[in-house]
Formats: structure tokens, C-alpha cells, sequence
């Protein structure tokens, strides 16, 4: 009984080690190893169809057979030119691929490099055990590149690479992270169904086209590239956007949606680049619609895309505080809703339609839409100065001589120089009329004797002396710096010339000095004017009353949208 039962349990113990066995050739048989990226190469080169078409291949690095295809990853990674190594000469498709580096590379993570693919390549269902991903450089591409899915977070780094065609990323349930580093696409890489979020990183590159449309993408960060278009037409970016110093021809942003508090895209970068690619099956003939001068207005639904492609680059600066992207972007979409509203007066040419075009084009001019308040401070200086000089033609009553004060000057040198008196007396002659409106306050002070208090007589008689003693004081340095006693017929022949001289000096800084004054007297009139603080009667006569209206008018209008502009870019 007892050997019946031992009998049983060695029988029960050979089964169980007989399918364990046969459980583990089956999981090892599963992947088939290839043990070095020469020994892959030479497989699909010598492979007996066109097209390499394999399942489940593992391929191991081994650090003597592969000495010029791999190298040890070290930060940063250098990008030098090399040669090629190993060349594909046929298009490959594996479904399901992984690298082991546990053969002779002492798990360290290695660099693939030095690969040149003559047909296209595609990966599916990439296996990230042991390594989560692969570094390549120097690696060309003739045809198609592309990888889709993973099963876990996977990165694929690209370095000094070419691509001659496409490069595409598909249905990438999982995260993963896409770098490429001083790469070329000849034509367009694609990020296409990616639930899982990836992040995408590309610099010192040259792309032809980078294709976001309808993806979810975690980061996007570009820098100094050079990419003819970029579409990120109904994109998700969830965490970050950085587009930085680079040189972009076309950008799409129809409907993306964009991180409100990581979005880095200067306007310098996109200015006059944005288009909307309207192509449907229900518009397949529908051609790019784009920033040009033959744009055409009569589409309302691709140019209000376009519009709302500003508004949300718009929201994204003014978020972030870009004072300078956000002008910029401002006045280029105003600029199109400004040809736009010509368009719609010429196709309905009314009053309306005229009006917002011509104001469009006014506040264009006058303060850039209201982002550069200090171009409306010029353009008032502008009318001011111009009014100013129509106000100088003509006789206003804030010029007290008015059109008589030069050739008063002229009567004065006159009087002066045939008169035995000197010039000291000349002007105060010239000044009787005010100096007896004096001498009458001073003589109808000494009339009242005691007749009225002391305290009026006591401040009347300071008051006069006041009132006088800027003529007095005037007259006091005329006569020290009197260079002729007696008439000019009087002077010895002798000392005519430097006399004369000294003569036309002194005429010629008293005409300097009245000029200055009725310019001033203009400026001032024309400030008051523009300004609009008011006069009760206005102090000009002639045609020039009327304008003074007029340039009231105008300053009302010009302070009004400066003001504005100033307030704009305050809450800005």
C-alpha cells in the first residue's frame, strides 16, 4: 500500500516537472533571440523575401560583435558625424521587438548608432523588459519610420539623425517620451491616437512638418529648429507648450486646446504664419487658409478660425503677462479685421461699414490699436504744432500787439536813433501811457491826506512803487548798456561801423525775443484749444476762429482714445 502511494507522488512529481518544463521552452520560445545587432543586420539582408517580416524577436547588444553600433550612454550625448557601420537593404516589420543589453554589457545602457535602413521600418507592439526604450544616433532612414505601441512607459531618443521620408508614432496606449536631437525630417512626423500622453522634445533639428492634429500630448518643447509647418489642429497639450527660437514658416492652432499657465509660443515665432486647413469630406477641395495678401474674406468660416487661433494666443500672453507677444498679436489680427471690414464695405458700401473701416485704419495710425499709447502723444504734438502756426498768421487778443509788435520794434530803434536822449529814455517815453495810469493811483494817494485811514495811504504807496518798479528797473539797464549819446547823424565816421554793429545785435535779439513770444502766445492758444479747458469767448478772429473749433473737436477725439490706450495697456 505504502510503494502503491510513493508510486503515485513520483508519478504526480514527474507530470509536474514535465509541464513546467514544457511551460518555460514554450514562454523562451516565444521570443526569438538574435545575439547581436551584426548577426540582425546579416538575418535581414539575407532573408529569402522582399520584405523582412518577423514576430517576437529579441535582440541582444553584444559589446564585441556590435563595437561600432553601440556606446555607452553619456550625458550629454555627442552628436558627432560618423560613419555608417551596419546598412538594412530591405523594408522590415516586426511585431514585437525588445533589446537585451544582458549579453557582455554589464547592464549598462547603451547607445544604438551608425545604422543606415534602405526600406522602411515599423515596430509594433515595442517591449520595454528589459530596456524602457532606446537611444539612437546616426541612424538614416530612407523610407518610413515608425513605431506603434508599447506596454509601458517607454522613451525614444533620437540623435543626428536623418529621415528621408516620415517618421510616426501610433496608438501609444502608454506614456512615453520622444526626443530628437540635431535630426532631419525630410517630410512630416506624426503623433497620432495617443491616449497615454506623451512628451514630445525636439532641438537643433530641421523638420519639414510636424503633425500633432487630434492627439494628447503631455509636453511639447521645441528649440531653435527649423520647421516649415507645424499642425496642432484639435490638439490636447495638457502641461507644457515651449516653442523657443525658432524658425517657423506655417503653425496651426485650429482648436487646440492649449495650458493656460505653460504656454510659451513669442509671437515673434508665428507672426504672420498662422493658417487653418479647412480639408473635410465635406470640403475636400477646400485649399490652406492663411495670413496673405490675396486672402480671401468671403470664406467667414475659415477666417473666424483664424481669428480665434489669435484669441487664443491672445489669452495665453495676457496669462502669462507678455506685454510684448501680446501688442504684437493684437495689432496683426486687428490688422486682418481691419481688411476685412474694406472688404465688407466694398461688398456693402454704407455709412456703418464705411465708418469702421476708416477708424480702424485711424486708430492704426494714430496709437497702433491702442498698444502704443506714446504714438498718440506724438500725433497730438503734430496737430498742435500745425494749428500753432495757423494761429501765428493771424492776430489773437492773448498777443497784446499782435501783428504791430515788429514794427513797433522797428519805430522804437527809429525814435532812438534820432533822438538826442538816451535809449533809457526812449522807453520810458514809450511807457507814459502806463507810467500816468501810475503817477494818477500815486497823486490820488497823496490827495487823501487824513481823510482815510493811514493803513490805505501806508500799502497805496508800496503798491505804486511795485506796480512801477519793473520799468524802473528795465529803464535802470538800458541806460548802462546805452552805447549812443546823441543822434546817429551825430557819431564820428569812425565809430559807425562797430556801433552799427552793436546796433543790429541789439535789434536783431529784441526781434528774436518778440518772434519767441508770438510763438509762444500761438503754442499756448493751440495747447488750450486741443486740450479743451474752455474759454468762454474765443480770443481769434477770422477763419482761424473756426478752426479753433475744429482742432477742439480733434483733441476731444485724440485725448479720449489715448486715454483708453493708456488704461488698455494699465489693465494689460
Amino acid at each position: 500500500m505504502i510503494n502503491k502511494i510513493s508510486m503515485k507522488k513520483i508519478l504526480l512529481l514527474f507530470v509536474f516537472l514535465l509541464s513546467t518544463n514544457s511551460f518555460s521552452q514554450e514562454d523562451t520560445s516565444t521570443w526569438r533571440v538574435i545575439p547581436s545587432i551584426t548577426d540582425w543586420a546579416k538575418e535581414v539582408n539575407n532573408w529569402p523575401d522582399s520584405i523582412y517580416e518577423v514576430k517576437n524577436i529579441k535582440i541582444l547588444l553584444d559589446v564585441k560583435k556590435d563595437s561600432l553600433l553601440i556606446e555607452d550612454v553619456i550625458f550629454p550625448i555627442d552628436t558627432t558625424k560618423e560613419n555608417i557601420a551596419a546598412i538594412f537593404n530591405k523594408s522590415i516589420t516586426v511585431d514585437g521587438l525588445k533589446f537585451d543589453n544582458s549579453f557582455g554589457v554589464a547592464g549598462k545602457v547603451k547607445v544604438i548608432k551608425n545604422l543606415h535602413f534602405k526600406g522602411w521600418l515599423r515596430i509594433s507592439n515595442y517591449n520595454s523588459e528589459p530596456i524602457s526604450g532606446f537611444f539612437l544616433k546616426n541612424i538614416i532612414s530612407d523610407k518610413q519610420f515608425t513605431i506603434k505601441g508599447t506596454d509601458r512607459f517607454s522613451y525614444f531618443n533620437f540623435y543626428n539623425c536623418e529621415f528621408k521620408t516620415w517618421v510616426g508614432f501610433f496608438d501609444f496606449n502608454e506614456s512615453a517620451s520622444f526626443s530628437f536631437t540635431n535630426v532631419a525630417v525630410k517630410k512630416h512626423i506624426q503623433l497620432t491616437r495617443t491616449p497615454g500622453k506623451p512628451r514630445l522634445s525636439i532641438k537643433n533639428s530641421n523638420f519639414n512638418m510636424i503633425s500633432l492634429g487630434s492627439s494628447q500630448i503631455s509636453e511639447v518643447d521645441i528649440r531653435n529648429s527649423k520647421i516649415d509647418t507645424i499642425s496642432i489642429r484639435s490638439a490636447i497639450i495638457e502641461r507644457k507648450i515651449h516653442l523657443v527660437e525658432n524658425q517657423i514658416n506655417l503653425i496651426e492652432l485650429t482648436g487646440a486646446q492649449l495650458p493656460e499657465s505653460n504656454t510659451y509660443i513669442p509671437f515673434k515665432q508665428v507672426s504672420g504664419k498662422l493658417f487653418v486647413n479647412p480639408r473635410s469630406p465635406l470640403r475636400p477641395d477646400a485649399k490652406v487658409y492663411m495670413v496673405s495678401d490675396s486672402m480671401n474674406f468671403e470664406i467667414k468660416e475659415d477666417y473666424d478660425l483664424l481669428i480665434a487661433s489669435y484669441k487664443s494666443l491672445l489669452e495665453s500672453y495676457q496669462k502669462r503677462g507678455d506685454q510684448e507677444s501680446y501688442n504684437a498679436c493684437y495689432v496683426e489680427m486687428k490688422n486682418l479685421d481691419t481688411r476685412h471690414l474694406k472688404f465688407l464695405y466694398t461688398e456693402s458700401p454704407t455709412f456703418k461699414t464705411f465708418f469702421k473701416w476708416r477708424i480702424n485704419q485711424f486708430l492704426k495710425v494714430f496709437s497702433g490699436y491702442g498698444t502704443e499709447p506714446e504714438r498718440a502723444v506724438i500725433f497730438s504734438m503734430y496737430v498742435i504744432l500745425l494749428f500753432a502756426f495757423i494761429y501765428l498768421l493771424f492776430p489773437n487778443s492773448w498777443d497784446a500787439h499782435g501783428r504791430k509788435r515788429i514794427m513797433n520794434r522797428y519805430a522804437f530803434f527809429f525814435k532812438y536813433m534820432n533822438k538826442k536822449s538816451g535809449i533809457h529814455e526812449v522807453y520810458l517815453d514809450n511807457q507814459k501811457e502806463d507810467l500816468l495810469e501810475f503817477d494818477e493811483f500815486k497823486t490820488l494817494v497823496a490827495q487823501q491826506g487824513k481823510t482815510v485811514p493811514r493803513f490805505f495811504t501806508a500799502t497805496a504807496l508800496p503798491l505804486y512803487k511795485w506796480a512801477i518798479s519793473g520799468t524802473k528797473f528795465s529803464a535802470s539797464v538800458l541806460k548802462r548798456v546805452d552805447i549812443m549819446k546823441g543822434t546817429w547823424n551825430d557819431l564820428p565816421t569812425k565809430k559807425r561801423w562797430w556801433k552799427s554793429f552793436l546796433l543790429i545785435g541789439a535789434f536783431t535779439v529784441a526781434i528774436c525775443y518778440d518772434i519767441l513770444i508770438k510763438m509762444l502766445n500761438a503754442l499756448m492758444l493751440s495747447i488750450n484749444t486741443f486740450t479743451t479747458l474752455g474759454f468762454g469767448e474765443i480770443p481769434i478772429k477770422g477763419l482761424p476762429r473756426y478752426l479753433a473749433i475744429i482742432q477742439g473737436f480733434i483733441g476731444w477725439f485724440m485725448l479720449t482714445i489715448f486715454s483708453v490706450s493708456i488704461i488698455s495697456q494699465l489693465l494689460n
